[in-house]
């Protein structure tokens, strides 16, 4: 709940204000996906609503789905889902894409992906698991339409926020809110702190990405420690 990395040995304060003290210290408190705010979305998380692909993907080999974006994360989703699902529909709010050329030129070329530009998700329906999608198609204009789409699952791709706000006070962070490190290493610009996983990588943010950045982590508190013995309290 709070930390104070002005001062050595550093500290830290857990849910229940009880206080600990630590010569390193490791941050790896991982990024969050940002949710639509639709209601039941977490009702259905797990049961058809997921924020990752490359994880999810696999359960919906030859099925109906759907992701929620329009950007490079969005249409990078959405091209490795056209490999395995039947069907893939991509939720634009806007008119357009916001994604690289690169990347919409990917999906435009994909057969089974279909772009459905102007909607705005509006709920979610289903008995024990999702079935379906309720969209307003260019909400609030004068030829504002509602619908339903039918998929078996829902992939949000509307970006992650980085849970580094303890650390802002002491470490700098780039525009989006994640931790900045040094030269590809865990090393922040305070000695003997490290940042390690989604706190810190705002490209891959994939479970065995995390765990090598966490072992690298690991490996340069040790060397620290090693290196400034005055440090280590006896």
């Amino acid at each position: 709940t709070g930390v104070n990395l002005g001062e050595r040995p550093f500290r830290v304060w857990t849910d229940g204000e009880e206080e600990w003290t630590a010569d390193t210290l490791v941050i790896a408190t991982g990024s969050s996906a940002k949710y639509l705010g639709l209601p039941d979305e977490q009702r259905y998380l797990g049961m058809g609503v997921s924020t990752c692909a490359t994880c999810d993907g696999f359960f919906y080999r030859h099925k109906v789905v759907a992701v929620v974006g329009g950007g490079d994360t969005a249409c990078e989703e959405a091209a490795y889902l056209a490999t395995l699902a039947s069907k893939v529909y991509m939720i634009v709010r806007k008119p357009f894409l916001r994604a690289s050329q690169i990347m919409q030129e990917r999906v435009m070329r994909a057969p089974n992906i279909d772009i459905l530009f102007e909607n705005t998700p509006t709920g979610l329906y289903g008995e024990d698991k999702l079935q379906g999608l309720h969209l307003t198609y260019r909400a609030g204009k004068e030829d504002e339409k509602l619908h339903d789409l039918d998929i078996d699952g829902l992939f949000l791709a509307i970006g992650h926020h980085p849970n580094s706000g303890l650390f802002a006070q002491w470490l700098p962070t780039d525009e989006a809110g994640y931790i900045k490190t040094t030269d590809g290493t865990p090393c922040t610009d305070i000695q003997g702190v490290y940042a390690a996983g989604d706190v810190a990588d705002p490209r891959y943010r994939q479970a065995i990405i995390a765990a090598g950045s966490g072992a690298k982590a690991a490996m340069e508190a040790e060397k620290y420690l090693k290196q400034n013995p005055d440090s280590r309290r006896q």
